[in-house]
């Protein structure tokens, strides 16, 4: 059984900012149990736009740091509230961003093998 997996996160930063991006950490080379720092790729913010007619709220998604060219940018641990799995319909929005500035699905989304029915992962064969 396989289940897709992917680096993409919500980030909350100390500043309020609510950041969509694709999230991983930064590892000491020499030693990999030590994490140095964090990493945000292809970054957006997140925020409500103005309720429609239904009352919904709609989803706006604005480049984080617009005004540099930079695309990937590290963080401290300390500049981070939280991180969190966004909603699907986010992801889906989100990698068809990414699709449209070149970067294929294959690069975001990672299917990893889930064991079987009744089998944790790591003893699945």
């Amino acid at each position: 059984m396989t289940q897709t997996n992917h680096p993409i996160r919500v980030v909350t930063l100390t500043t309020a900012e609510r950041v969509l991006c694709l999230f991983t950490d930064v590892r000491d080379e020499e030693n990999r149990d030590r994490v140095l720092g964090y990493k945000m790729a292809e970054p957006f913010t997140l925020t409500l736009g103005d309720p429609d007619e239904n009352g919904n709220l709609p989803v706006k998604y604005s480049r984080w740091c617009m005004f540099s060219p930079e695309r990937e940018f590290v963080l401290s641990g300390t500049h981070i509230i939280a991180v969190s799995i966004p909603e699907e319909n986010i992801v889906e929005q989100y990698a068809q961003q990414l699709e449209q500035s070149g970067i294929p699905r294959d690069q975001i989304f990672i299917e990893v093998d889930n064991g079987t029915e009744g089998e944790p992962a790591e003893v699945s064969e």
